[in-house]
């Protein structure tokens, strides 16, 4: 299988999942080379990042560090996409799902690809629907992603609601620290 074909396959089955079909599952190649290829989904999810870090820097003033601002986000974007299975690594045999462990970041890791055109469709809706508020669009985009993870995560690790529940939190909150840490460096404001 060449490498766009597996995309396209695992791109299909992250759909298929999303719309609440687990047999989206048999979509994916689950080898340890296919999981190391899962990270491409990395690079395909960058540029719309970049995108939106960019547009972030729409109202600050003239003296923010904006090349300092974007290394950082950078790095801290990297750091993401590692630091959550590097956790998983250790969660996994703690809940007796080493076995599975190949499975549920291979899937989680394609299905960021999904996760960023619903992030990206709700900042265009906000933006078309302004009396609306983004804002409002962002969360309930938030909500149904956390939503679709606790249901990779159920499906592919095999536990119960509870447990997905946790771990995605756990990748929610280990996100938003990394980046909260990010945004501080990038200011010079972390001590």
């Amino acid at each position: 299988m060449t490498m766009s074909t597996e995309t396209l396959r695992a791109l299909y089955g992250t759909w298929r999942i999303a719309r609440g079909d687990a047999k989206g599952l048999a979509f994916f190649d689950y080898s340890i080379e296919a999981f190391w290829r899962s990270f491409l989904a990395a690079f395909i999810v960058f540029p719309a990042f970049a995108l939106l870090r960019w547009h972030d820097l729409d109202t600050v003033p003239d003296e923010f560090p904006v090349g300092r601002y974007m290394l950082v986000e950078t790095i801290a974007y990297v750091m993401k996409w590692f630091a959550f299975p590097l956790l998983m690594l250790h969660v996994a045999p703690m809940i007796d799902r080493s076995n599975r462990y190949i499975a549920f970041i291979t899937v989680y890791n394609w299905s960021s690809v999904l996760q960023m055109g619903v992030y990206l469709l709700a900042l265009f809706l906000g933006a078309i629907f302004p009396m609306l508020g983004a804002g409002g669009f962002v969360l309930v985009a938030v909500i149904a992603m956390l939503i679709y993870g606790v249901y990779i995560a159920k499906l592919t690790l095999v536990v119960p609601t509870m447990t997905a529940s946790a771990i995605v939190a756990a990748d929610f909150l280990l996100s938003l620290t990394i980046t909260t840490i990010g945004i501080r460096l990038a200011l010079g404001q972390l001590f």
